[in-house]
């Protein structure tokens, strides 16, 4: 799935709130195997919930870890996320290819609430449920500023978009790649980032359910830098080191528990409503990655808020580490990178 297609073989690049993430990949007889892989910090502000508000500091970030990690490819993989993109699953009567896709651009206008010339809208059949003749189909449409603006960063960079995805399809990607797609596994996949939360529900290779939370770890942040009038940095090697416990017992212990739990709510409130949606699933497995994943703590909280068997995603399970991959940087970064390993799968993809 993705707004714009491509076959060739791409690197990954996922632009997040608080760093650039770039993987490349290449086939070899076992499956894949990790060539390359970076990360890279952005400044503060560069990029806000998943709008580029500095797309030279971006295009400069990119350079970075382009050259740091060594990643030779040209032409790239993204995505978007956020309030600005809109996921809809449609149910429609069997019907031609002509009249499907008049059918939904109609669905589209009635669904988007953005005019359309405002968007990049596309669209993706889904295989239909065994007994059933109608025609499930995936509505995806992306605010073309949005769009725009990491064209225009990752172009400024040097580099070729020639993919634009959704951070959820790309983690389903991943989490496929590396853990199969079960038609009889049901599994939640949440990629916890600075400012956005991706949530998507699964199942045998289809995506059932997508939602965008904006919540994450820059809340913890911003509250120790007001707090305890620190800057950036410190808060947030304070967050990151610090026991989840040990910053609630301090000077902003109610708000950071506060702020964890409205977190945890979102996630909850998010899992409720696809259980609510009548489709008859049930959520068996929760499968959790993303930077502020690492957060100490975090992961206990979501077991015990959840109550469902949960652990981290590994986006290398089953993907081999090149020779020239430093594997202990890779082990600290992994959790970061599992978009951006979905987008790099993009490039193997017809």
């Amino acid at each position: 799935m993705g707004l714009f297609s491509g076959t060739e073989s791409l690197a990954g690049l996922d632009l997040g709130s608080s760093a650039v993430k770039a993987v490349e990949l290449r086939r070899v007889r076992a499956g894949f195997e990790l060539v390359r892989a970076g990360l890279e910090p952005l400044e503060p502000g560069a990029v806000a919930e998943g709008a580029i508000e500095d797309a030279g500091s971006v295009s400069a970030a990119i350079r970075r870890v382009f050259s740091r990690s060594r990643i030779r490819a040209r032409r790239v993989a993204t995505s978007v996320s956020g309030h600005s993109v809109i996921v809809k699953k449609l149910t429609l009567p069997a019907m031609s290819r002509e009249e499907l896709e008049e059918s939904i651009l109609w669905e589209a206008r009635q669904v988007i609430p953005f005019d359309l010339s405002d968007v990049h809208l596309d669209h993706q059949v889904l295989a239909s449920a065994p007994g059933r003749e109608d025609t499930r189909v995936l509505l995806v449409a992306a605010r073309r500023e949005r769009v725009e603006s990491r064209l225009q960063a990752i172009t400024g960079a040097g580099l070729t978009p020639v993919i634009v995805d959704v951070d959820g399809f790309a983690l389903q990607n991943a989490y496929e790649a590396n853990y199969g797609s079960d038609a009889a596994v049901t599994a939640a996949l949440l990629h916890i980032g600075a400012s956005v939360t991706n949530v998507v529900v699964t199942r045998g290779g289809l995506p059932l359910f997508t939602r965008d939370v904006s919540a994450g770890g820059h809340q913890l942040t911003e509250l120790l830098q007001r707090q305890l009038g620190m800057g950036f940095e410190e808060a947030e090697r304070m967050k990151r080191e610090s026991p989840v416990e040990a910053l609630e017992a301090g000077p902003s212990g109610a708000l950071l528990q506060s702020a964890t739990e409205a977190l945890l709510l979102e996630i909850r409130k998010t899992l409720d409503l696809f259980e609510a949606a009548g489709e008859g699933e049930s959520i068996q497995r929760v499968y959790v990655s993303g930077g502020c994943s690492e957060l100490a703590g975090l992961m206990e909280r979501l077991q015990s808020g959840l109550d469902l068997p949960l652990e981290p995603l590994d986006p290398f399970k089953s993907i081999a580490v090149g020779r020239g991959v430093e594997e202990e940087s890779l082990y600290r970064q992994a959790p970061s990178l599992a978009v951006a390993v979905g987008l790099a799968l993009r490039g193997f993809h017809d």
